[in-house]
């Protein structure tokens, strides 16, 4: 017995004749009627009978049609799943990423994907960078996006972005007419700064210190976005990277560059133990677009 006797029973029990039964499996009538002679011949069960010059399903026949139309459904819903799959439509995505990214840069590319895969689960976790290497490397999450250096091997990592960080102002603040600012400049703004176990935070402390300045900031925020919202309210300027400033109106804030350069090095994580499912490189696809249009 193979699939093949199966879809000609099931074509047969369907059309009512060899005929239609044919039209149906896209067969001629005598491949019908051969793969259902070998189906009677494997099962030792008689599935038809000539009545009136036409064939008849027994009771048998009837009885097996229903399992046998079980089994299909189960087909094709398989189908329709490999399709889904195909089309990155269906399934999980487990994503991880660093604070900087959740709120500017994430939740724009979620509502593309969402409107284009609607039946794929995501989950989404904001961590440090640290904690997203340990789930790549323990193999729980299908993308992470965590700043560079990397302190462990065991993941496989793809350069995202370099790009500087810039100083946001108010717009209607005095260095927002500078073509760039110094440590120099800042001294005696009310500066807003991430605390000081943040790479970024550790490069403009040292960059201060080059200039032999001291980092001295009136508010620390944990996040970055926390920091453009203060800066938004008046309450000081900051460092911002890219993807957190360009979810804040342009009209309120107004970036700067600011000299020495302080990078901000993203890279993609993923787990070497398996290679990324359809949803990962379509969802990684849509990131880098953004990313391309934002920087």
């Amino acid at each position: 017995m193979n699939i093949r006797q199966l879809e000609a029973f099931r074509a047969m029990m369907q059309a009512g004749t060899t005929k239609g039964a044919a039209e149906l499996a896209g067969l001629s009538q005598p491949a019908i009627s051969r793969l259902i002679d070998a189906f009677e011949h494997a099962i030792d069960i008689p599935l038809f009978a000539r009545v009136r010059n036409r064939l008849t399903p027994t009771p048998e026949a009837v009885l097996l049609f229903e399992a046998v139309e079980r089994t299909f459904s189960s087909v094709d819903r398989i189908r329709e799943l490999a399709a889904d799959i195909r089309a990155a439509d269906t399934g999980k995505l487990t994503l991880a990423t660093l604070p900087a990214l959740a709120f500017g840069l994430m939740p724009a590319v979620l509502e593309v994907y969402r409107a284009q895969h609607p039946r794929t689960n995501i989950t989404l976790a904001v961590q440090t960078s640290a904690r997203i290497e340990e789930l790549a490397a323990a193999q729980t999450i299908d993308l992470g996006f965590a700043e560079l250096p990397l302190a462990r091997g065991g993941v496989a990592v793809e350069a995202f972005c370099r790009a500087p960080l810039m100083l946001a102002v108010p717009c209607d603040h005095p260095l927002a007419r500078h073509a760039e600012v110094t440590p120099q400049d800042l001294i005696g703004e009310p500066l807003i700064a991430l605390p000081q176990t943040s790479l970024s935070r550790q490069r403009l402390d040292q960059a201060f210190a080059r200039a032999g300045l001291s980092c001295s900031p009136v508010l620390e925020a944990q996040y970055a976005a926390l920091v453009a919202t203060l800066i938004g309210r008046g309450l000081g300027i900051g460092l911002l990277d890219p993807f957190t400033a360009s979810a804040f109106d342009s009209r309120s804030l107004v970036q700067v560059p600011f000299r020495p350069a302080i990078p901000f090095e993203i890279a993609v994580l993923h787990p070497t133990q398996r290679p990324l499912s359809r949803a990962a490189r379509s969802f990684l696809a849509m990131v880098r677009r953004e990313r391309n249009r934002i920087l």
